[in-house]
């Protein structure tokens, strides 16, 4: 049995799209979620953890959210879950936690050592609506129909989350499991190959890992990252056209060696980082500055 992870961490995850629809709300003709102060795309967590399940189920993982219309009574027989515990074996309740309805019994949740934040464009974004011919006449209709679709031409998303080990004692999430949780994220982004979604590529995964019993994390890592670019920000049609300063993030984690027990990262090549105006390589940039460094054997 693998042991629960004891190092609390956290996450950076950033991904762009283009032309595509990165999280549509049902309540609102399905257009991409759009914080209306910022102009900014948002994406949720459900929608990351969704990218990320479907990845752990293409590997052949069994989850407690399968994305099927399932009950959950209809569920727990189906996955032999005759005791909350039972959940456990699976990973998707080890990392993000669940609700598990039980006959007779109060406590049916767990709360999840794993959690993101919503996540946000780092610049503000246009939205476009489009028409389309629909494939297909409507009841008695001798012309086609048409569709409607709203687009973004172009989003680079960053999530920030955190891993708590002390939710971790109770759900029994490993270090195993963080692997997976890191490869799904990346892979399961890569591999978002539908019609809405097409073209959604990872650029940059970091995890900063702490030292045993801190208790402590810095937060709000994101805050800390700048886009740079010279055209207006909703005229960004690829990713070639902005940068990413991590001068202040360097700065905050160079503050904080001391309680920084190693840091995680993949690096996209065509994602350009700058470090004081200069562009740098990052995982070159933290061994220098003396971290710990595992660059990730993601493809």
């Amino acid at each position: 049995m693998n042991h629960a992870f004891k190092n609390r961490s956290e996450i950076l995850f950033l991904y762009d799209c283009k032309w595509a629809n990165p999280n549509g709300d049902p309540l609102d003709e399905n257009k991409p979620r759009i914080d209306e102060e910022t102009e900014r795309c948002i994406v949720t967590d459900v929608r990351l953890k969704r990218t990320t399940r479907d990845e752990w189920q293409s590997w052949g993982e069994v989850l407690w959210v399968s994305g099927e219309n399932v009950n959950p009574k209809e569920r727990r027989k189906e996955l032999g879950i005759e005791r909350k515990e039972d959940a456990l074996k699976l990973l998707d309740v080890r990392l993000f936690g669940a609700v598990i309805p039980m006959k007779d019994r109060a406590d049916t949740s767990y709360t999840g050592p794993v959690q993101f934040r919503f996540g946000s464009s780092l610049h503000s974004v246009k939205v476009v609506y489009q028409q389309g011919t629909a494939a297909f006449t409507t009841r008695d209709a001798q012309q086609r129909s048409f569709r409607e679709e709203y687009l973004v031409p172009y989003a680079l998303i960053c999530f920030y989350g955190i891993a708590n080990e002390n939710m971790a004692k109770i759900t029994g999430a490993s270090e195993e499991d963080m692997k997976k949780l890191l490869k799904g994220m990346w892979l399961g982004t890569k591999n978002l190959i539908t019609r809405s979604k097409m073209e959604h590529n990872p650029r940059l995964l970091l995890r900063i890992v702490y030292k045993e019993n801190g208790n402590w994390h810095i937060g709000e890592l994101d805050s800390y990252l700048k886009l740079v670019t010279e055209v207006d920000e909703k005229s960004i049609r690829d990713v070639s056209q902005v940068s990413l300063d991590v001068t202040e993030l360097l700065k905050i984690l160079d503050q904080h060696r001391d309680r920084i027990e190693g840091i995680e990262l993949k690096e996209d090549g065509r994602l350009k980082l700058l470090h004081n105006k200069e562009r740098i390589e990052l995982a070159h940039k933290l061994q220098q500055m003396g971290f710990r460094v595992e660059v990730l054997d993601l493809p």
